[in-house]
């Protein structure tokens, strides 16, 4: 097995923050980072790109100060999508409800009906059907179990039912598969989460609960060479967790 490991490439850049967003321009080939917080009172709106040497600050502009969005690339269309936020992260009902856009020179706000606005949800670029997949996420006085899909001009609500109402789950989209894949997040009733759910593009189906411990605010992404989902981290009450998991079987 080859050995891996981390090399710190760099550390100027970007504030350090957290609750922030990156997602991969494929077509570009830059890391796109946008937003984020410092505590509980300083929100960012700034937009950075990685080329895999230096960050590079691209916008002060565009999109309001926010963390806890959603932030994917539509592969098909060549656009970053952004999905809400939060401009006040101890305020639920702040929470942003526009979709915008970033084309690597300016951000676009696309719409501002669709999904009602909220934070901490999920989103996935089914690559296949070129649709962004939204799911859940925390408003005021709960959290939600809706989903929606991006096309690029307008958001379709296509579900209602499948995974329990929740915020802070991970999801991607394994395009093996054709499937969006979401783990985990934090519910009303159990609390912390440890399922595993797919979505086919009409269908939630509940997969195996044998894993990943239940757990809120895990990473995920799908590697393509090796096709399987990969996960990262997680929070398990006062416990960080640094374990990383693989699912690689998903008929």
């Amino acid at each position: 097995m080859a050995r891996m490991f981390w090399t710190q490439k760099q550390d100027i850049g970007p504030s350090g923050r957290e609750v922030h967003r990156m997602t991969y321009d494929s077509n570009r080939q830059r890391v796109v980072l946008f937003g984020g917080r410092a505590g509980t009172t300083v929100v960012f709106n700034d937009t950075w790109e990685w080329d895999g040497e230096y960050w590079t600050q691209m916008n002060d502009l565009g999109p309001l100060a926010r963390s806890a969005r959603g932030l994917v690339f539509d592969s098909i269309r060549q656009r970053t999508v952004c999905f809400g936020g939060l401009p006040n992260i101890s305020d639920p009902s702040s929470a942003f409800g526009d979709t915008l856009e970033w084309d690597g020179q300016d951000w676009t706000q696309m719409a501002d009906t669709g999904p009602p606005a909220r934070s901490f949800h999920a989103m996935a670029y089914d690559s296949d059907r070129g649709r962004t997949m939204l799911f859940g996420g925390q408003v005021t006085g709960g959290f939600l179990n809706d989903t929606w899909e991006w096309d690029g001009t307008e958001w379709t609500q296509v579900a209602d039912t499948g995974p329990s109402p929740r915020d802070a789950c991970g999801a991607t989209y394994v395009a093996s598969r054709q499937r969006v894949v979401l783990f985990g997040g934090e519910t009303i009733i159990q609390g912390m989460d440890g399922s595993t759910w797919t979505w086919d593009g009409k269908h939630w189906t509940e997969r195996q609960d044998i894993g990943p411990g239940s757990r809120v605010g895990v990473a995920m992404t799908f590697d393509s060479q090796r096709k399987r989902a990969v996960l990262f981290g997680g929070g398990q009450g006062e416990v960080l967790r640094q374990d990383t998991w693989e699912l690689f079987e998903l008929a």
